[in-house]
């Protein structure tokens, strides 16, 4: 009897020895889960606190406020044929190569002065800039990209499946991205970062995927280059895909710093909110 409670007592510290080490295994994984979270959080956190910096510094004289709706009064408004679609559709956005931004509340900010900087020489990496907007500008219907459908401040491209992957690659680089239909074996995408790829190519095992893209464009300041920066969503495209088709009727603008500049301004808005609101969803 004696030896039989002794094995019973030795069984029992076995198995509260098991689950203790379950235990201390499960808190261990809570404590990286809650490391992974925090630093998500602080790196988030950490990106909408620049965007707001970037924002504030923002030289806002030059622009007044001008509501949406009040401009779009008057205005003759075309048939933009957005039809329905599977895929994900952008904003609408009054045309109008004088509009630099727009927030929330529907209000656009509109340049009143010409600006100093539309006199000074563009350095080679903004006219390599200025020579790929005139691509995207005068981009005429094919199968492979075309001008996303809708009214738009600037030109944003919607890029099928075989279309060539340096024209993909150029398209992000200059903020000229909106969306991007790959192939299942992503070679359209395969300029792109080698970790970036790895990520995407785990969504696209589970069928055909869309991938969004929401930009601040680039720009050279100081002689300093500062590279596009993107929020990219992924999705699947559904069963019963369609495309709309969209036509860029705007003539290709005068291309300056101060153009440039507008540009990245409105990037910075967009990736704001955008940052902003997966912060308050997720956390």
């Amino acid at each position: 009897m004696a030896a039989f409670a002794k094995e019973e007592a030795e069984d029992i510290k076995f198995g509260m020895d098991s689950i203790n080490e379950i235990l201390q295994q499960n808190l261990k994984l809570l404590v990286e889960i809650s490391t992974s979270h925090a630093k998500v959080t602080n790196d988030i956190n950490d990106r909408i606190d620049a965007l707001e910096a970037q924002l504030r510094s923002t030289d806002t004289n030059k622009y007044e406020q001008v509501n949406i709706n009040e401009y779009k009064q008057g205005q003759k408004k075309e048939d933009p044929q957005c039809r329905s679609s599977t895929g994900p559709k952008r904003d609408a956005i009054v045309q109008s190569p004088r509009k630099v931004t727009i927030n929330e509340n529907h209000t656009k900010i509109v340049r009143i002065q010409p600006d100093e900087d539309d006199e000074i020489p563009l350095s080679s990496k903004e006219e390599e800039y200025k020579n790929f907007a005139k691509v995207i500008y005068e981009i005429k219907f094919n199968d492979s990209y075309f001008i996303s459908p809708g009214e738009h401040i600037y030109p944003r491209v919607i890029m099928m499946k075989g279309t060539n992957p340096l024209m993909v690659k150029m398209s992000a680089d200059y903020g000229f991205l909106d969306l991007i239909y790959p192939d299942r074996n992503l070679k359209e995408i395969k300029k792109f970062d080698e970790i970036l790829k790895s990520e995407i190519s785990k969504y696209a095992q589970g069928g055909s995927i869309y991938l969004k893209f929401y930009t601040i464009s680039p720009e050279v300041e100081d002689g300093i280059f500062y590279p596009a920066e993107h929020i990219i969503t992924i999705g699947h495209v559904g069963r019963n895909f369609t495309m709309d088709v969209g036509e860029n009727d705007k003539p290709v603008p005068k291309i300056t710093k101060t153009w440039i500049k507008n540009r990245r301004i409105l990037g910075y808005k967009v990736l704001y909110n955008m940052a902003k609101n997966l912060y308050e969803k997720n956390f």
